[in-house]
């Protein structure tokens, strides 16, 4: 259907501009520890209006929101500013907080800041909305899907001050549980195409790099970054992103020289660990080159098992249970495997077997996984594979059943 539209004062920009209607519909409230709901009355609306004004005059600067990959012209439509994200009052609210932080010593201003964002994106924003779920009595209320810029048409203006009290809570229990901890870290925020460490010298790396084209990481964090005033580089994001003309070529070369300053400040007994995730033959193919391209050698592979797979996970078709984990070292490169990859997906078939619930999204992560181990090239898109998987499956069965 398309989607109703209005006209409104814009109180940062000073000018009159269009965006998505939106009405209050429904009212939640809690009173002397007592939650309550009711309609939206023409009271409630005569105060949104009224706190729409109340942006025209504030000290701030709009902040442009830069599109790329996540830009949808429908759930988008009018959002051009970081502002545009709020609500005007959970807006205020958070520019009020944000301000008030300034009050602080450094360190008490760096934690207050810390908390602000740790809610901010998730909880703040237009993107916070309700789901309907089975045999709820009401809406199901929930934060914003992780990864991408998704905003429903049924979002949610949540109490930014009472979401901080209960945020509050456990950042107090995590960093006590570390107040008797002793040791040093150093956090460094820099590309890894360039480490400043000494060759040889360091014990162990953990790496979690980009995967391909699966999330445009900076412009995912802009609605933090812009409250920094500290965006990232994105000509520095290792991403395949049509937005930043970067290809699978790209991609690779810019992770090659990543793998190769790991190899370089490793010593030479210690080990790389990696997860990496990708549906796609030619990430897979990406990802081999640029850790051959280092010197590095793939040794050990095990799959990572998430408790809740990331949203793109659960809706893609074409997604993959479980993310590869690989140990990388510094020893000689071994030699390609002699078995093909059909005879590697019918052992995993095999394998499974045994269980009851048969999943073929696990299977191309292992299948991957012995692939990288015996240095045969993955050539199967996952979306290929699952075919592939059912029909080896059915034959697999079959000659069970007539043995």
């Amino acid at each position: 259907m398309e989607f109703q539209t209005e006209e409104y004062m814009d109180g940062l920009l000073e000018k009159t501009t269009v965006r998505k209607k939106r009405i209050p519909a429904w009212i939640y409230g809690t009173t002397n520890g007592k939650n309550w709901d009711r309609p939206a009355t023409d009271e409630d609306l005569e105060n949104v209006l009224s706190i729409d004004k109340e942006l025209q005059g504030i000290n701030d600067e709009p902040k442009e929101i830069q599109w790329g990959e996540l830009h949808r012209k429908g759930y988008h439509f009018g959002i051009s500013y970081l502002h545009q994200f709020y609500t005007s009052r959970n807006y205020l609210v958070m520019r009020k907080l944000w301000d008030d932080t300034e009050t602080y010593a450094p360190k008490i201003k760096d934690a207050l800041r810390l908390l602000l964002l740790s809610y901010n994106s998730s909880h703040c924003t237009l993107m916070t909305r309700v789901v309907a779920k089975k045999n709820a009595k009401d809406f199901v209320l929930t934060g914003a899907q992780s990864g991408v810029l998704y905003i429903s048409k049924l979002p949610v203006e949540k109490n930014i001050i009472l979401g901080l009290e209960r945020k509050s809570k456990p950042f107090y229990e995590a960093y006590k549980l570390l107040e008797r901890c002793t040791g040093n870290f150093f956090t460094k925020n820099k590309s890894s195409e360039l480490l400043d460490e000494e060759d040889h010298t360091i014990d162990f790396v953990f790496t979690d790099p980009p995967f391909g084209d699966f999330i445009p990481y900076a412009e995912v964090n802009q609605i933090n970054e812009l409250w920094l005033e500290k965006s990232t580089k994105r000509e520095k994001e290792i991403i395949i992103s049509a937005s930043q003309n970067k290809g699978i070529l790209d991609y690779q070369t810019m992770l090659s020289k990543v793998f190769s300053e790991i190899k370089r400040v490793l010593k030479d007994s210690s080990y790389a660990a990696v997860v990496f995730h990708a549906a796609k033959a030619q990430i897979w193919s990406a990802f081999e080159e640029s850790v051959a391209d280092s010197g590095l050698n793939i040794e050990l592979t095990n799959i990572l098992d998430k408790k809740q797979a990331s949203f793109k996970q659960v809706v893609s078709e074409a997604s993959v249970q479980g993310d590869p984990l690989l140990l990388l070292s510094n020893k000689v490169q071994k030699v390609g495997g002699l078995e093909n990859e059909e005879d590697i997906i019918k052992r995993i078939i095999l394998s499974m077997s045994d269980g009851n619930i048969f999943d073929e999204r696990r299977a191309y992560s292992l299948y991957v996984n012995e692939c990288l181990q015996k240095s045969i090239h993955v050539t199967y898109d996952a979306k290929d594979a699952y075919v592939l998987i059912r029909q080896l499956r059915k034959g697999v069965m079959d000659a069970a059943l007539q043995g």
